[in-house]
């Protein structure tokens, strides 16, 4: 099953993994991925992709509704993105400004699904990263409803921990070395394996710790506002889950998709200039045919150096600081960006033209494909968007 419109290597890239899955679907935000299309779903018998839950495992979004409206926050809401901006780590910021306690860290057998070198490194690192929200598409976003009741909503994954685990289960299926790093390729984990089993347990752990790290973000800002909760939607779309679809029993795939059973909830984003929904899942022939999967955004159609242009970094010796040298100019531009925003009247902070709403397409064309399987219960407009900048590197992004 295939929605919307793909260029002819997304659609390549998806007919090669269905060759090893039993069933699949392309969303109308499809477009290439490493293996597997970000957008794609696939249902495997007995195995698990890794490369299909991808590098960042467990991104994923999670929107909360509060109990105050838009005029309660309107005139302040420049002071509130400057907070967020000052107080939530983005981009270059790789660890949290505080140390995060959460009971993740105490839970021994998970942890131990990685070898003793392994472990220790990837512990204190998790440690240090719970509540970063790193680069790219990734973003803190303050938004209003119909009823200009205020919702907050992230976007983010497990970081360092998720990129870690898929790079070194990878490695290991392929040359039995965690740290060797190896090409593209589909790696299929046998769940019955020790490697398979140690996979799906450490991508369990990735996606309870990025459970973790959006809620903490989410009531940090909450409690700022000193404002009360009145609904909360939560989701992975990189992620593999054991499903039965009619008799049988899969381990199904989704990557850059959102699950949609019937009354299932998801919140899914546009793009910095564009509305997000909250969708509910619905039972047809179509939903079944989808896997009951719908979008988990709008879609790239132009890539990061398209839109921003080819630069070279490099580092002045008297300052230490890194200079853009500029190769080749990009097709957006500042002024563009700028001039959307102020149309929409969104407040940025951060943000980079290969983020801008010009390389997405617009989120209600492509839920339009798949209004034969979802709801939209709200749709929310954004008031003020929170990204890392343009020229902070973070290796996590997805």
């Amino acid at each position: 099953m295939i929605y919307g419109d793909h260029d002819e290597k997304t659609i390549k890239q998806f007919k090669g993994v269905m060759k090893n899955a039993e069933k699949g679907a392309l969303m109308a935000d499809g477009h290439i991925g490493y293996v597997m299309p970000i957008g794609g779903v696939a249902a495997y018998s007995g195995v698990i992709a890794p490369a299909g839950v991808g590098y960042d495992i467990a991104c994923g979004n999670m929107a909360v509704k509060l109990d105050i409206k838009t005029n309660q926050i309107f005139d302040t809401l420049p002071d509130t993105l400057d907070w967020i901006q000052d107080n939530i780590s983005f981009g270059i910021g790789r660890t949290n400004k505080e140390l995060v306690e959460h009971e993740i860290f105490d839970d021994r057998y998970a942890w131990l699904t990685y070898d003793k070198k392994h472990r220790d490194e990837l512990h204190k690192l998790a440690r240090n990263q719970l509540g970063t929200v790193g680069s790219g598409n990734h973003y803190v976003d303050i938004f209003e409803d119909e009823e200009e009741n205020v919702w907050i909503g992230v976007h983010f994954g497990s970081r360092g921990l998720g990129h870690r685990t898929a790079t070194g289960f990878m490695n290991l299926a392929v040359s039995g070395k965690w740290e060797r790093k190896t090409g593209e390729r589909e790696v299929l984990l046998d769940l019955k394996s020790d490697l398979g089993e140690r996979y799906y347990i450490a991508m369990k752990l990735a996606g309870r710790y990025a459970y973790a790290g959006r809620e903490w973000v989410i009531n940090k800002i909450v409690k700022y506002l000193e404002a009360g909760v009145l609904d909360t939607v939560h989701n992975h779309h990189n992620y593999a889950w054991e499903e039965k679809h009619g008799k049988e029993k899969y381990i199904v795939v989704r990557k850059g998709a959102t699950p949609a059973f019937p009354g299932q909830r998801g919140f899914v984003g546009g793009s910095m200039g564009d509305n997000a929904v909250i969708i509910e899942g619905i039972e047809s022939a179509e939903s079944k045919e989808a896997l009951y999967s719908t979008v988990h955004g709008a879609g790239r159609v132009m890539s990061r150096t398209e839109a921003r242009g080819k630069s070279k970094r490099k580092k002045n010796k008297n300052t230490e600081l890194w200079n853009e040298e500029v190769i080749k100019e990009g097709k957006v531009t500042w002024e563009m960006m700028e001039e959307w925003l102020q149309k929409k009247k969104v407040m940025l902070r951060g943000g980079g033209r290969d983020e801008a709403p010009h390389v997405y397409r617009r989120l209600n064309e492509v839920l339009n494909s798949h209004q034969n399987t979802i709801n939209i219960l709200h749709t929310l407009k954004p008031l003020g968007v929170v990204m890392a900048g343009e020229n902070e590197f973070d290796p996590y992004r997805d």
